[in-house]
């Protein structure tokens, strides 16, 4: 009999030992996905750029970065016009897409925000630039 009670405590013990790990688990797991919800926001909103060695018409311009449901929008502006951007992939707090400039020219962005700061390459059949970028904080 006391056998019995011994192997049922131990048992009891064992399931509370591994409810626990699981219950830590989960609260890791939650926090990561948290972390990782709040981190991929950040890069969301509008930024200010310059790129080294391109042409002046698209040394400075402005990034859009938006999200709907559950695709993000990417768009640049420079003075000649606004371009739209595809293949957009976001991970934490860095962003890869492709434009077309002026429907020919296929330009690809790899960039990664710091803060409120986005710093990265872009690559083309020209060559590639290094881009520099600050958020456009709302006028308050």
């Amino acid at each position: 009999m006391i056998q019995i009670i011994v192997k049922s405590i131990f048992l009891i013990q064992l399931l509370y030992v591994f409810s626990a790990i699981n219950v830590q688990n989960l609260e890791s797991s939650t926090n990561v996905l948290q972390d990782q919800i709040v981190s991929s926001e950040t890069i969301l909103g509008v930024w200010n750029f310059t790129m080294s060695n391109a042409e002046s018409a698209y040394e400075k311009g402005v990034l859009f970065i938006s999200k709907n449901e559950v695709t993000y929008d990417v768009a640049i502006k420079y003075p000649e016009g606004i371009y739209t951007c595809q293949d957009v992939v976001i991970d934490i707090d860095r962003i890869n897409f492709n434009v077309n400039i002026a429907g020919l020219e296929r330009v690809s962005f790899v960039l990664m925000v710091e803060g409120d700061r986005i710093i990265g390459e872009s690559y083309s059949n020209a060559g590639s630039s290094q881009i520099l970028g600050i958020r456009q904080l709302p006028v308050r």
